[in-house]
């Protein structure tokens, strides 16, 4: 049933979610497709804190907004 569909879509977010140190990218708000590297991440309360490496500025964001980033890091996706 839809259990089961929630339960694997689940599993595969938590295994994209960027380890604390690695480089990731936030994929909604303001910040949308910054690249940064995450410093915090709370996964009780669903959230996570990354330096955008642009400006180095911090930014706390749903872990669900957020995506282990492996591509170049000065890649610009706005085009």
């Amino acid at each position: 049933g839809a259990g089961q569909v929630i339960n694997v879509a689940e599993r595969h977010l938590e295994t994209a979610l960027p380890k604390v140190g690695g480089s990731c990218i936030v994929l909604s708000g303001n910040h949308k497709f910054s690249k940064g590297r995450l410093l915090e991440r709370d996964s009780k309360k669903n959230r996570g804190v990354v330096q955008v490496f642009e400006d180095m500025s911090l930014v706390t964001t749903s872990l669900d907004d957020m995506a282990e980033w492996c591509g170049p890091l000065d890649d610009d996706l706005e085009d």
